[in-house]
């Protein structure tokens, strides 16, 4: 009497004598589990031929037997596996029940000279998204040509990981890494073969901040390498199309790129400041707009950082360092870090904006805030005047570090656009009631002060102080060139923005909204002062 062949919605827990022809939709790796005491654990993803997915898992030394016999791709006849209740992590679809492979599971190969195509569906994340997993718990699952593969790394001497360079259909770049066990089986065999583009799909792996926004494996990710897909002709015929066009937007390093990892935001994707405070941890990154003034109580306002990844270093502009955070050569470079109150309707929200994204709201260079604090300067209040001309769309980061003992969150700009440059595409924005700018991102307005802030002559203090600061920089220059070598030009090239200083902020967020502007005195008295003037030749 033939086997009856059952569909995996058929085999709920306590399910005795069935038998189900399942192809291997994805063969994990062999870890350690991560309860007291370990185990040894491997997992696989099958699939019926209704498409209907189920996680399969096998212990200690079943391992050895199992890793070896199911391929992924391939058809088997499985039999008698004890059937148990789902790990949420795991779950894949609407079947609720995972399946555990011991010496009682009868395993038997299907004979077929080719298997067919996965006949499964795989819910994936569009690249213009990933926004909203950013940094979260939320898990996604992608699907993309692998269009480069940097060499491998050695973060510390218990890890290795690789990154590569991803593209969908949206022709959107991103970069991955993998992470040890990931770079050892999946990695090498994507560089062996990059010069054919591998088509991944990439399970369950986490959006982090990093490089903007990148992804990276988890311990529960999983990479399937060229699947057999139904619409693989389709997408190998849209890549072959496009491979120019991509070509071209891999040597720009778009993947490096925060206008194009994160461009202006819909409005539906912008939360109210006190709506992403009360989110936090469960959503630690999303776009906020708002106001903007300087958060007094700090005196530094730039820092060195790597200019390959733009992570904060400790070390002097005349360097070449070994970064290590990109485990890159790499010149450093100066980059403006600015601590700004950013408001809307609902809330306030203090935060650290870098770069590129800083420089474009204040009237100085990252080398002129160098010199200022050097030369003892006061510019909080031109900082402020500057800020306070703006209204801004954010990605924000939030996170926990420690602080006197305690846990202090703090947060981060990764990207911010400013209202000229959303003119385009204008955004309702709810502000406070008292305040001056213009009620909404599109208005002429609004558009021809922002636009015009930056075409127009200093301000009159502003400009006597950094004509102060120039002047001050000049002489302290001209003493120190007779014993030491002319200064290397700086270049700055296209910024990021950076992770935080660990040594900033030194007070408490909440202590500035408590702290009254200080009343500096106007440059006037900044030129006229003897501590700050150079002293005359005498003849």
């Amino acid at each position: 009497m033939p086997r009856h062949i059952s569909s995996v919605l058929n085999i709920q827990k306590g399910a005795e004598k069935w038998t189900v022809l399942a192809q291997v939709v994805h063969k994990g790796h062999s870890q350690l589990t991560r309860e007291v005491p370990p185990r040894r654990i491997m997992r696989f993803l099958l699939t019926d031929t209704e498409g209907t997915k189920v996680s399969v898992v096998t212990y200690e030394q079943h391992i050895k037997t199992f890793s070896k016999f199911l391929q992924p791709y391939q058809r088997y006849y499985v039999s008698n596996a004890i059937v148990v209740p789902a790990d949420p992590t795991y779950r894949v679809g609407t079947y609720e029940c995972s399946w555990i492979l011991n010496y009682k599971t009868l395993i038997e190969n299907y004979a077929e000279p080719v298997p067919p195509m996965l006949p499964c569906i795989f819910e994936l994340t569009n690249f213009s998204d990933l926004h909203k997993y950013a940094d979260s718990d939320n898990l996604c699952n992608i699907r993309g040509f692998v269009i480069h593969a940097f060499p491998i790394k050695q973060p510390d001497p218990a890890s290795i990981s690789r990154d590569i360079i991803i593209v969908n259909e949206e022709k959107k770049l991103m970069l991955m890494t993998l992470w040890n066990e990931f770079e050892h089986d999946e990695g090498s065999k994507i560089a062996d073969m990059i010069s054919t583009a591998p088509l991944i799909i990439a399970l369950r792996v986490k959006v982090t901040t990093f490089n903007t926004l990148s992804f990276t494996t988890r311990y529960s990710s999983g990479i399937l390498i060229s699947p057999p897909l139904p619409d693989d002709l389709s997408l190998r015929q849209w890549f072959s199309l496009n491979k120019e066009e991509i070509r071209n937007l891999l040597d720009a390093k778009t993947y490096n790129d925060a206008n194009c990892l994160l461009p202006p935001p819909n409005e539906e994707d912008i939360k109210a400041i006190s709506n992403f405070q009360a989110s936090f941890p469960v959503q630690k990154a999303a776009w906020v707009q708002g106001t903007v003034k300087l958060a007094y109580g700090f005196s530094k306002y730039w820092t060195t950082a790597c200019a390959n990844c733009h992570k904060i270093v400790n070390a002097d502009i005349d360097w070449i360092i070994h970064c290590p955070s990109c485990k890159q050569q790499s010149e450093v470079e100066l980059r403006a870090r600015i601590p700004i109150i950013i408001t809307d309707a609902s809330s306030s929200i203090h935060c650290i904006i870098s770069g590129e994204d800083a420089e474009k709201l204040i009237e100085f260079t990252p080398l002129q805030l160098k010199q200022a604090q050097e030369d003892g300067f006061q510019i909080d209040t031109e900082l402020n005047d500057a800020l306070k001309k703006y209204t801004v769309v954010c990605f924000l980061k939030s996170y926990e570090t420690p602080f006197q003992g305690q846990l202090q969150k703090k947060n981060t700009v990764i990207k911010a656009y400013t209202a000229a440059e959303l003119s385009d595409r204008p955004l309702p924005l709810e502000l406070p009631e008292n305040t001056q700018v213009s009620s909404a991102l599109g208005s002429s307005s609004a558009r021809h002060a922002e636009t015009s802030s930056k075409d127009q002559l200093f301000t009159p203090s502003t400009k006597l102080l950094l004509e102060e600061i120039a002047g001050a920089s000049s002489y302290k220059d001209s003493q120190t060139s007779a014993t030491s070598g002319a200064k290397r030009s700086l270049e700055f090239p296209e910024d990021l923005p950076a992770d935080t200083d660990p040594k900033q902020p030194t007070k408490a967020p909440e202590e500035f909204a408590k702290e009254p502007a200080k009343p500096y005195g106007p440059p006037a008295n900044i030129k006229d002062s003897p501590a700050k003037k150079p002293k005359a030749k005498e003849d």
